[in-house]
């Protein structure tokens, strides 16, 4: 008996000392086989794109086509359902002429397209959904009329209800609305159909989408940085899907991009190693518009006071939150005329300008509590009658005026709070939002009120947050696109709406100066989603001739700048090493994992038993059979993170992809966490050229 005790004494010792070495040598977490793990795929969308021009074109030359007989392709890019490209063959440059009928005068469209030899290829926009559309084609004296069948609307897009449309009297186009967070970009007519809209439900929303003067499209790409609407780069394109140029951004864009007079684009940033730093959305970047690299930088909290703190509601309802949001930049703009950049900061209520060369203050357009002595001396002083400040604004826009000495600019007032002091603060029941033009005085630094609309409306429009304004020469678009609502009645609870939770709607108006409305919407939440905030409205022509006289396969398109790359673990988290063991309750779903080249990409959700949390933190681990490397994730809340890495960095084998990570209960940064490891399905290979 004695002998069986001391024998399974000693294999029990031995066990735990083959565990304890095994437990030290990473045995438990470094793979040995990597044979049922799933490879990442490999995916460039440029490639990908010139590919399906590639086949577009096999196809096309299997046979003959003519103007009486085109061929036509509808969504080409798989980009834009609601629209088509018919080609067939000329013998010489053409004007071609194409008419999209519409269901009244107002929503045809009639367009003029110059065609390249030897075939033309004519883009068709503004179809409407799940029809069939008549198209009519004419070219060198041939007339041919098409028969274009498009599918349905997705089930989950936004409700367009039309509210006014006094065709007659509104400026011509369509109009561009881009969501707030992962919807559709889509194309109104005045009726208020979907005449276009973005398949890709993860790019352009959450900031401004711009036409640039080459005709085409600029607007944030489909990768992110973090949530919810800092994305890593920017695309560059067409209606029908046409991707010219990606521009990859280190910061992040969020908000709003403006074209300069030379092409370099202005855009609203972060600083790259915001962590660091402990702020957010206080930087404007200028990146240049062929290599895409940033060629300078504003940091605001070098030129204003970031110790300013008006009462806001943009707080994200998470307490000791480890980026202070104190500034909320939300739009840039360029004066060309005297060399500034113009920047809207929503928690200060400030409309500032600063010299483009010296970042010096200009002036600043705001209510005048709570600043430092140093920077009174910028403040305008109100003058005339029936003024009011503006609060939380959003999209200054200059207008044209031919005195040097003033400056108009039209912005949507959102009216926040209206109170620097959360005492005399007004609540959403009683408050209102308004689109304003404001003339400065720079001789003598006064500014007044020219004209206002919305105060009239009432809570009607009242825009917790977000929207936007455009000048129509003489008439105003204003997008009144953050409407807040719980249980019914007008809120101001930001944090909620964004974070889901709560109904978020919007108001879109075309309103003559005399204030009557020729052209109004609301766009209304879904079965699908509560959230149907409409971040920039805009009147655009629906067809620019510049931006369709490249021919298939002659433009592969190009990525320029740099891309953001996460690196190994910083800060408070410099020391995290690879856990020895698979442990805790945590998981990831991932919505996208892809390698583009070098580089591999990961956006992933982190849960906790199955489930979410708003607070969390991630750690991706590519395990080889030798050793490991630890890289910490861009993570945002509810659980999101993002991934991008340089595999070039790495030595050449396999490699298992897990994940270390952190969840916290409750909405404390510092609450208590629950910690976990975790290995995923996949593996990347790294091979050394």
């Amino acid at each position: 008996m004695k002998k069986k005790w001391i024998l399974a004494v000693a294999v029990l010792l031995v066990v735990v000392a083959a565990a304890a070495a095994a437990f030290k040598l990473g045995l438990f977490v470094y793979p040995y086989s990597m044979d049922k793990l799933n490879e990442i795929q490999t995916y460039d969308l440029l490639a990908t794109q010139y590919a399906r021009e590639l086949a577009l074109l096999e196809d096309y030359q299997k046979e003959s086509y003519t103007v009486g007989k085109p061929y036509t392709a509808i969504d080409p890019y798989d980009f834009n359902p609601l629209s088509a490209l018919v080609m067939f063959e000329i013998g010489e440059d053409c004007a071609v002429e194409v008419s999209v009928q519409g269901d009244d005068p107002y929503a045809t469209y009639t367009y003029t397209h110059q065609a390249k030899v030897p075939r033309a290829e004519v883009p068709v926009l503004g179809l409407y959904a799940g029809r069939e559309n008549t198209v009519t084609i004419a070219a060198g004296g041939k007339i041919t009329e098409l028969k274009i069948t498009t599918g349905p609307l997705p089930e989950d897009m936004p409700d367009y209800v039309l509210e006014v449309s006094k065709p007659e009297q509104m400026a011509k186009g369509v109009t561009l609305l881009t969501p707030l967070t992962e919807s559709y970009t889509v194309l109104l007519d005045n009726n208020a159909q979907v005449r276009g809209y973005l398949s890709n439900k993860r790019m352009a929303h959450g900031t401004s989408t711009i036409i640039l003067e080459n005709g085409n499209i600029l607007s944030v790409g489909d990768e992110y940085r973090q949530i919810p609407y800092y994305m890593a780069n920017l695309f560059e394109h067409n209606w029908l899907g046409k991707i010219y140029r990606i521009y990859d951004i280190p910061n992040s864009v969020h908000h709003c991009m403006t074209e300069m007079p030379d092409g370099d684009i202005l855009a609203v940033t972060n600083h790259e190693f915001m962590a660091q730093t402990g702020t957010r959305e206080d930087m404007v970047l200028r990146a240049d518009r062929k290599t895409g690299q940033i060629k300078k930088l504003y940091d605001f909290r070098e030129i204003i006071d970031e110790k300013r703190e008006p009462y806001h509601h943009f707080q994200p309802g998470v307490d000791n939150f480890p980026n202070n949001d104190w500034m909320h930049t939300n739009a840039v703009a360029y004066d060309s005329a005297r060399n500034a950049v113009i920047v809207s900061a929503a928690i200060q209520s400030m409309v500032i300008s600063i010299d483009a060369d010296s970042s010096e203050i200009n002036w600043i357009l705001g209510p005048h509590d709570g600043y430092n002595d140093e920077l009174k001396q910028y403040l305008l002083t109100p003058i005339g009658d029936n003024f009011e400040w503006q609060w939380c604004q959003h999209c200054p826009v200059l207008l044209e005026n031919d005195d040097p000495d003033l400056i108009d600019i039209l912005l949507l007032d959102n009216g926040s709070t209206k109170s620097f002091y959360e005492a005399s603060a007004v609540p959403a029941a009683e408050n209102y939002s308004r689109a304003v033009i404001y003339q400065i005085n720079l001789k003598d630094r006064t500014v007044r009120q020219l004209w206002q609309y919305g105060k009239e409306r009432g809570t009607e429009c009242y825009s917790t947050y977000i929207g936007g304004v455009q000048w129509l020469g003489g008439n105003v678009l204003a997008n009144f696109g953050g409407m807040v609502f719980e249980d019914g009645a007008p809120s101001n609870n930001l944090a909620a709406s964004v974070l889901g939770g709560l109904v978020t709607r919007a108001r879109i108006v075309e309103v003559t100066k005399e204030g009557e409305e020729v052209y109004e919407i609301s766009v209304h939440e879904t079965p699908f989603t509560e959230d149907a905030g409409i971040y920039r409205a805009l009147r655009i022509p629906l067809f620019m001739a510049a931006s369709y006289q490249t021919l298939l396969g002659q433009d592969k398109g190009e990525r320029v700048g740099r891309s953001n790359l996460c690196g190994p673990p910083a800060g408070e988290f410099e020391d995290f090493s690879v856990p020895p063991i698979y442990i805790g309750k945590l998981s990831a779903e991932f919505t996208v994992i892809r390698r583009e080249g070098d580089r591999l990409i990961l956006d992933g959700t982190l849960l906790n038993k199955g489930t979410p949390r708003i607070l969390s933190r991630a750690f991706v681990i590519l395990k080889g059979k030798q050793e490991a490397r630890v890289f910490e994730t861009n993570t945002g809340l509810y659980g999101r993170f993002f991934l991008s890495v340089d595999l070039s960095k790495l030595p050449a084998g396999e490699y298992q992809i897990a994940v270390a990570g952190a969840t916290v209960e409750g909405n404390d940064a510092l609450g208590k966490r629950s910690v976990g490891h975790f290995k995923t399905e996949y593996k990347v290979t790294v091979t050394v050229e």
